[in-house]
């Protein structure tokens, strides 16, 4: 999770996030500070575990907020992390 923080950390604009416990899973909603919006994602542990699916769903919500923002969307290189 400290590869994706900073990962969302690095776009530009950056966007914020909150990550809760629901029981056995994880929600997260992303915020975009210029803009009143943001959405969430709820992720099990089976997701969590598969990196490759869970960057896929980041980065699903990531464009869907951008497009709330009239933004471009990002590409995989740009939420991937490099490790």
């Amino acid at each position: 999770m400290q590869a994706l923080k900073s990962q969302l950390a690095a776009l530009d604009p950056p966007i914020k996030h909150e990550i809760q416990s629901q029981g056995d899973n994880l929600l997260i909603t992303l915020i975009d500070p210029a803009r009143p919006a943001r959405v969430s994602r709820t992720l099990n542990q089976t997701l969590v575990r598969n990196t490759a699916l869970l960057y896929e769903v980041i980065r699903d919500a990531i464009n869907e907020l951008r497009a709330i923002g009239s933004l471009p969307a990002i590409t995989a290189d740009e939420i991937y992390p490099d490790d």
